[in-house]
């Protein structure tokens, strides 16, 4: 479990992962050829659960160009998001980006991994909207 006061992540406690989450099946669309199929139920899934999810808490990222939120999912089937959450019932309205850190803190093992997803999916999207 992660404990963001002392910037680690417990492998002890091991969360499971639920593939019918509707965040999870979202970004399994996500391929080369587009941000996700037009058909995709899991779409619809995710902006219904988004809707219906209580917000617990929101933020703007440090560079103030995004919205970072939370929401409380403990009775949906979204409740696994991974180590970094607190419970596995809160759930990240932006399930990549990692914790932020403070200049002393250690940089977490799996922060580049994020990263490296989110600019992926990122140059996915701009090329698409570009064309």
């Amino acid at each position: 479990l992660y404990r963001e006061e002392l910037n680690l992540t417990s492998p002890a406690a091991a969360l499971p992962l639920r593939p019918e989450a509707s965040w999870l099946q979202f970004h399994l669309g996500i391929s080369r050829d587009g941000l996700y199929p037009r058909s995709s139920p899991a779409v619809t899934r995710l902006l219904r659960d988004m809707q219906e999810f209580p917000t617990i808490s929101a933020d703007y990222s440090q560079d103030e160009k995004a919205l970072l939120g939370a929401c409380d999912c403990s009775q949906s089937e979204c409740g696994s998001w991974g180590p970094h959450m607190p419970s596995p019932g809160l759930a990240p309205a932006h399930p990549l980006l990692s914790p932020r850190q403070k200049r002393e803190e250690e940089t977490p093992e799996d922060f580049f991994y994020f990263v490296d997803f989110q600019r992926h999916n990122a140059e996915i999207a701009a090329f698409h909207l570009d064309r």
